[in-house]
């Protein structure tokens, strides 16, 4: 019968288990000591050698005729283990067997001495499935063992063990492996199973395993049947479903040339070649990441895991680009990540975030129009301008006396104050546009939302006031492209153009500060577009 390659290849040795050296330099150092603890906690991802380290301590505490204080695998206890029928080591899933009847028939087991090693070794996987009243039949013995039993307990979710049974092990993290450290012992596996795998194969495989060995030698295994014992670059994005290379360049190329056509066309040749959008998406975001990578790190070598060739590509693509634009394409792929999760049709949003994506130099205009809108109304809101800033205006001689308004008679914004929605309408229905957010995707912008007050909202303008300790939100929520967000969302759920302005509560506006609200408008507008006009008093 076949044996997977994951299985075959299982270390044998403390110094086969690959980027855990931290644990088994420990372990050996606690075995030539003989300072053996009663529990051990081993803990992180999947494929990470948790069971494997467990079986080997479980061989080495019970071995014959240790060699350097590892297994000698050739004693009747270590052949045993190996074949999966010690009577001393005893392997325990508690996904299955998590009652506390379970642990009680285990408590009942340990009365009983080991027959061929010195330990009787409880290894219980997925520890974090026990029910708590199993945790608690468990305490007692977990604490106070015999001499001769040791609970090895292992586990990708330790925050789910209660602190009683963390208090009570000697914890160990294993660590994701890295992908170069897998990329050697793939090649190793290769030259002894004789397969002929291509270098970008072999990379392409460590970096899908996501730090996992297990899943690295699996993903090798099905490449290996499929090409025929010729492991290759095509093949594994085959197997795996991963967009080749090629593909991402070419987008990224089309951005590039602010080309929208040519990048849909892009996109709809790896659908039809039966690729997931989603993982285009993820594979598109990283791209862009990488891209940035060769951008601003001198040797991006070491951050970025790709041949040579694909280095220099990387490297010759991102001299095109301005750093800016790459960020902002990041950004729109990153928020496209997450609403692509909840859509029933990734692919439309997907295209729509390419056509942005090209609309650089208009993106730059709105952008810029966008930051002085907001610099504006922050200022206004705070009362405080900058005088080496603002421009004294050169035909304003008029004394700015307390309840003056200054009124803007430009067209454009004439037609917003000619809007007269019902403030008490949009206030009532504040509440559902904010959850409105949420069924958006928008989460950020959602908890700054729930941080302010509505104080008004008069002619389409809505004011939020934050507390002095929400300043940050006021802050986020201010920035140009999270107002855009919010004023087209809520210009959409309210049915009439919304802008939104930002005030910190408490703060008031006095008279000198009045005077350079007056300024910034001339500054901001010019001075035959504003107004001054006077409020008599009463």
């Amino acid at each position: 019968m076949y044996t997977a390659l994951y299985r075959k290849w299982r270390p044998q040795r403390f110094e086969d288990i690959c980027g855990q050296e931290h644990i088994t330099v420990t372990l050996k150092n606690e075995l030539e000591s003989s300072k053996i603890s009663h529990a051990y906690l081993f803990c992180g991802t999947r494929g990470t050698g948790k069971t494997t380290t467990a079986k080997l301590l479980a061989k080495a505490v019970n071995c014959k005729a240790p060699h350097e204080f590892n297994p000698c695998n050739e004693c009747e206890s270590c052949i045993s283990i190996n074949e999966g029928n010690s009577i001393d080591v005893y392997e325990i899933d508690a996904a299955s067997n998590r009652g506390i009847d379970d642990i009680r028939n285990l408590r009942e087991a340990i009365r009983f001495t080991p027959t061929l090693g010195k330990y009787k070794v409880y290894i219980i996987d997925e520890v974090h499935m026990l029910t708590n009243e199993a945790f608690n039949a468990l305490l007692k013995t977990l604490e106070e063992p015999p001499e001769y039993v040791l609970f090895i307990l292992a586990t990708t979710e330790p925050h789910k063990l209660p602190a009683t049974v963390l208090s009570r092990c000697q914890r160990f993290d294993f660590k994701r492996i890295s992908s170069e450290k897998i990329v050697e012992r793939l090649k190793v596996v290769c030259k002894e199973e004789g397969l002929e795998a291509e270098e970008d194969a072999i990379r392409l495989i460590a970096r899908s395993s996501d730090g996992a060995m297990r899943d690295a030698l699996s993903i090798l295994d099905q490449c290996a049947v499929y090409g025929s014992k010729k492991v290759t670059h095509a093949a594994v994005l085959e197997v795996l479903g991963i967009v080749n290379n090629q593909y991402l360049f070419s987008i990224s190329e089309a951005v590039l040339e602010e080309s929208a056509g040519k990048a849909i066309k892009i996109v709809d040749e790896v659908a039809a070649g039966g690729k997931d959008i989603s993982q285009l998406i993820r594979d598109l975001l990283m791209h862009y990441r990488n891209l940035l990578m060769a951008k601003v790190v001198s040797n991006c070598e070491d951050v970025v895991d790709m041949s040579r060739e694909g280095i220099e590509q990387l490297k010759k693509q991102s001299g095109n680009y301005d750093k800016n634009n790459i960020i902002r394409c990041i950004n729109y792929l990153s928020e496209l990540e997450s609403e692509a999760k909840w859509s029933v049709n990734p692919r439309i949003l997907l295209e729509v975030a390419l056509v942005k994506m090209c609309r650089v130099e208009e993106e730059k205009s709105l952008e810029g129009i966008l930051t002085r809108i907001s610099k504006l109304e922050e200022l206004i809101s705070k009362g405080s301008f900058n005088s080496k800033t603002v421009k004294q205006p050169k035909k304003v001689n008029q004394e700015i006396k307390k309840g003056k308004v200054v009124k803007a008679i430009d067209s454009d914004i004439k037609e917003a104050s000619d809007i007269n929605p019902d403030s008490g309408d949009i206030i009532h229905k504040w509440p559902g546009f904010i959850q409105e957010m949420k069924v958006r995707g928008k989460i950020r912008l959602r908890t700054y939302l729930a941080m302010a007050k509505l104080v008004s909202a008069e002619s389409g303008i809505i004011v939020l006031s934050f507390e002095k300790e929400g300043a940050y939100s006021k802050e986020a929520l201010e920035l140009p492209a999270n107002r855009a967000v919010v004023e087209e969302a809520a210009s959409q759920y309210f049915g009439i153009p919304i802008k939104i302005k930002c005030i910190i509560a408490g703060e008031a506006i006095d008279d000198e500060e009045q005077d350079n609200i007056v300024k910034a408008a001339i500054e901001f507008a010019g001075i035959d577009k504003v107004e001054v006009i006077e409020e008599e008093e009463e």
